[in-house]
């Protein structure tokens, strides 16, 4: 099928445009927050470990200087991360943060030509509902501008045989003008012991680059299409859930993951927050230094009955450094 992938992505369409710095929690928030956590233990949380096999990112590059400010660690997908990170929440990621998302990604490496436009799937980090893939793009005619819309116009992706929704945007240019993507595929419905083979046909790249004849910038837009199949095994993840005392009796659980939170609630119930209905985006991690980290995308399983509302992470956090998910202005601690 043909997507408009700026339909969960389209923030990234416009490299000057850029997620705002994450708002720091006020003292009062922060001493709130403590007297709370000294005060209840009424949170049932559990961590759940599943042995599976880890896969750790097999390359690691350093990159210079991006476009918009960006600089990446690394040109895999845990430098991604780990630069994105920084550059929003203004805090560098711990060296455990960054083993975290480390152990959660795997290197591809795979690359194919079409056009004048080379086209490689670098590395992925999987999730158990959510799948990053980072994938990047070079013109033999020019360097990818970092500023304007760049887009592919056919995204499809199958996962074991299976159509899958989620959606693409780019992120970065380096000085070099390659072209960075982020790759977004949702996996709720498979098993999480059960290997993921994927397949990503990209086509018709539209984009603006500076020519390589005189420097000056033209829009490409080309027929090439590039066409990918490579396995994912599951990695190891953790989870913490939520179940007893609640702020509202609609929601029957909160799962906090590295990619994310899930809310189970009954649609029926009259006691479900507007935010976990409609509005994901006011869904936060709070972490130990008190910086709170937002989600930035979200995907439901169903809109009747008992709901599982999946919220996600731009970057995978370390559960060892949240402290509470606030949801609106309600405060779940985490103990």
């Amino acid at each position: 099928m043909n997507m408009n992938i700026r339909d969960i992505f389209d923030c990234y369409s416009d490299e000057s445009t850029r997620l705002e710095e994450a708002p720091a929690v006020s003292d009062d928030r922060v001493c709130s927050l403590t007297n709370t956590k000294l005060g209840r233990e009424n949170i049932i949380v559990k961590k759940v470990y599943r042995k599976l096999p880890i896969v750790l990112v097999a390359v690691m590059a350093v990159v210079l200087l991006m476009g918009a400010g960006f600089v990446a660690a690394s040109d895999s997908i845990d430098g991604w991360f780990k630069t994105r990170w920084e550059e929003v929440t203004g805090e560098e990621m711990s060296d455990e943060h960054y083993e975290t998302i480390a152990s959660l990604s795997q290197y591809i490496g795979l690359s194919e030509t079409s056009d004048g436009v080379t086209v490689s799937v670098d590395s992925a980090a999987v999730g158990d509902d959510v799948v990053y893939v980072l994938i990047t793009a070079e013109c033999d005619s020019g360097k990818f501008t970092t500023v304007g819309t760049s887009s592919f116009g056919i995204w499809e992706v199958d996962v074991n045989s299976n159509r899958k929704g989620g959606g693409m945007g780019r992120i970065a240019v380096d000085e070099s003008g390659k072209a960075y993507y982020l790759d977004k595929i949702n996996i709720m419905s498979f098993d999480n012991d059960e290997p993921l083979d994927v397949s990503i046909h990209l086509g018709n790249l539209n984009a603006l680059i500076y020519s390589n004849e005189d420097g000056s910038p033209v829009w490409y837009s080309g027929d090439g299409e590039w066409s990918f199949e490579f396995t994912l095994e599951r990695t190891e993840t953790n989870s913490i859930d939520l179940t007893d005392k609640l702020p509202w009796t609609g929601v029957t659980k909160l799962t906090v993951t590295e990619f994310g939170v899930i809310a189970t609630y009954d649609n029926a119930s009259d006691d479900v927050p507007r935010v976990i209905r409609y509005n994901h985006m006011k869904v936060y991690a709070v972490m130990e230094d008190g910086t709170e980290y937002q989600v930035n995308s979200a995907s439901s399983s169903g809109s009747t009955g008992i709901v599982d509302y999946y919220c996600f992470w731009e970057v995978p956090v370390d559960l060892d450094e949240v402290v509470a998910i606030r949801i609106g202005e309600e405060i779940i601690e985490i103990q």
